[in-house]
């Protein structure tokens, strides 16, 4: 049996220090009934609400209420909760330890828990799974189930879409939250796995925020990713230190040479220049003579393009005007303005050539498609020349900057009174370029180093990824064969629900399979997920009750053997089927071999409950509600 046990003694609304609702509730079925629009759902969302629940939309007359206090047995263990009526639906609960008029008069015997927990304070989800017996991870309270999302499986709602399985959350849902919330309370998984599929994420996560910022490091080196590593890094150093050397030493040769053999270098030197001034001045009038052409050829076949285009239109009016006005005929010559004379024919009226209607249709086709081809083979050519337009521009910037570099430097090597200042100064620029150079690699040492830590971080992040996905596997494996039969269970108890129905949806007749899935948030019959609107509530109510049914009686569910049922009518139900539902509810919980509460409310009350001691509170008729003042 299970051990976890929750259940409402009696459940309080208040508002300016009177009662509005006042109502004592017992062990096994509880049935709050009363036509559409007395307030049966107010009520219950309230009591989700003291029992741990995040409401964020109010009925007026709910937030009209200051507070809700509801006495529970826990384990067996009396206690009241008390939770204020705030906009944002997250007030704190106060927890008291007695029953309710000894909580009424005492005021010192509170103990008041945040909706999260503290250095200093459990939360009241935490204060509430520690009274129920219910474990919670032992490492990360953020990998942690709260009362809220557990009430999500406990309490079917009017408001969530009879499709989804469970109660709706809008601020906090996802397949892995869903997932836990059905392993947790079908005592599948003690949020283990829940636990590592957290972590899959977060490391997920992180690996790919590694990649991301690995990517952009590639990105902005270009070609030279494969030498972002700290051995290529300092091989260019040590080539460029070396490269220094040489120069260093072949400026202490010079210093050493006579006058005639400087002469003799600086003149190398000069027609060295001279030749790659020429080389550099050709190449750069070939670059911008090619260039001209190009623009020329540009500019022409751009104008031939708009010219084709204007032909196409205008052939396109012609076929428009054809269309509309149909063929044309001339009384008198447009040329010498002489009548024309009349005669049967069945070519043209004014040149007498044959017609044929079809040759004409055939003519425009050819003319479109000729004009259609001119028009794509000017814009590649446009293309191309754009292209290399774009080429030519892109290198003359460079011939431009040799150029003025290598007139500089010869310029350089004439004005400079002394052969060896010369070659001195030029040993000294390439000097200088050298550790230009080295100061540059020397920045990048910053980037290797990033992209160094990133690698090693991206390593570790995927090691990590593997061991939880190896352990995550093992846990899974663990829990195969209690997931199989649970879900066997429950599958096979929903099949007998609906068998059940009494013949309104066909397909409950014969029903092959039963399906649903906490993490798709979906439930299927026969393969089917949509029927009718009351079968879908009908389908819905049977595998949440399925699930109740299987946890009362199964000794490791943790479910805390309590339900609460606000949807077991749509407006397409007919009363009969909703009676017969009531008593299935009713019949099957009688066979629970363990204490549980379940509660729920209808509009259709069956004449066979109606008057019964499973009722709570009286028959609300029309122009009646919950809330009202009870005197007490």
């Amino acid at each position: 049996m299970s051990r976890s046990k929750l259940r409402v003694n009696r459940f309080v609304v208040s508002k300016s220090g009177q009662f509005l609702y006042d109502q004592e509730f017992h062990s096994g079925v509880n049935i709050i009934r009363g036509v559409n629009g007395t307030g049966k759902s107010t009520i219950v969302d309230l009591l989700s609400y003291v029992l741990g629940s995040v409401i964020t939309e109010w009925t007026e007359e709910q937030l009209g209420c200051d507070w809700v206090m509801a006495e529970v047995a826990l384990n067996g263990v009396t206690f009241c909760l008390k939770r204020d009526v705030s906009e944002t639906g997250k007030a704190k609960m106060s927890i008291f330890e007695g029953a309710f008029d000894d909580a009424m008069s005492n005021v010192n015997g509170w103990t008041q828990y945040s909706i999260s927990r503290s250095e200093q304070r459990h939360s009241f989800s935490q204060q509430i799974f520690e009274l129920l017996g219910l474990p919670r991870h032992k490492t990360d309270d953020s990998n942690n189930l709260t009362l809220h999302q557990i009430l999500r499986l406990m309490y079917v709602d009017q408001l969530t879409a009879t499709t989804k399985l469970l109660k709706e959350d809008k601020e906090y849902d996802n397949a892995t939250i869903r997932r836990a919330i059905g392993d947790y309370l079908l005592g599948i998984d003690d949020l283990e796995a829940h636990n590592l599929r957290q972590d899959l994420l977060a490391a997920n996560k992180e690996f790919e925020k590694l990649n991301g910022e690995l990517n952009a490091i590639y990105r902005l080196f270009g070609n030279t990713v494969s030498q972002i590593n700290e051995q290529a890094l300092n091989n260019d150093i040590g080539e460029v230190a070396s490269q220094l050397e040489i120069l260093a030493n072949r400026k202490n040769e010079v210093l050493r040479l006579q006058s005639k053999e400087l002469n003799e270098l600086v003149r190398e030197k000069a027609n060295s220049l001279q030749n790659e001034i020429d080389s550099l001045s050709s190449s750069k009038q070939k670059l911008e003579a090619t260039k001209g052409e190009i623009s020329i050829e540009l500019v022409d076949t751009e104008l031939f393009s708009i010219t084709l285009n204007d032909r196409k239109s205008a052939l396109e009016q012609s076929r428009l005007t054809f269309s509309s006005l149909g063929e044309i005929s001339f009384k008198y010559c447009p040329a010498c303005l002489e009548l024309i004379s009349e005669h049967v024919h069945s070519g043209c009226a004014l040149c007498k050539t044959e017609k044929h209607d079809g040759n004409r249709d055939i003519a425009y086709v050819q003319m479109l498609n000729e004009l259609n081809f001119q028009i794509r083979e000017s814009e590649a050519l446009v293309k191309d020349f754009r292209a290399e337009l774009d080429s030519i521009n892109s290198q003359l910037p460079g011939f431009n900057r040799r150029l003025q570099e290598a007139k500089f430097e010869y310029q350089e090597l004439e004005v400079t009174a002394e052969s060896k200042d010369a070659v001195v100064a030029d040993i000294a620029s390439e000097m200088g370029f050298c550790k230009s150079q080295l100061l540059a690699l020397e920045d990048r040492r910053e980037h290797v180093n990033k992209v160094e830590s990133l690698r090693h971080e991206k390593e570790k992040t995927n090691t990590a990824i593997l061991r939880v996905q190896d352990k995550l596997e093992q846990v899974n494996a663990r829990q195969a064969d209690r997931y199989n039969e649970v879900y066997r269970s429950i599958e096979a108890k929903a099949a007998q629900l609906l068998a059940q129905d009494g013949g309104y949806e066909p397909s409950f007749d014969a029903v092959e399979e039963v399906s649903f899935d906490f993490a798709k948030d979906k439930m299927f019959v026969n393969g089917r997920s949509k029927f009718s609107a009351s079968s879908m509530v009908v389908m819905k109510n049977s595998i949440r009750l399925a699930i109740f049914l299987h946890s009362v009686d199964d000794k490791l569910a943790r479910l805390p053997n309590f339900f609460i049922m606000d949807n077991i009518e749509d407006k397409g139900m007919v009363d009969e089927r909703s009676h017969n539902f009531q008593e299935v509810i009713v019949s099957e919980c009688r066979k629970l071999q363990d204490d549980y509460q379940l509660i729920f409310t209808t509009s259709m009350i069956s004449p066979e409950l109606e008057g019964s001691a499973l009722c709570v509170g009286p028959m609300y008729e029309k122009g009646t509600h919950t809330l009202v003042f009870s005197g007490r």
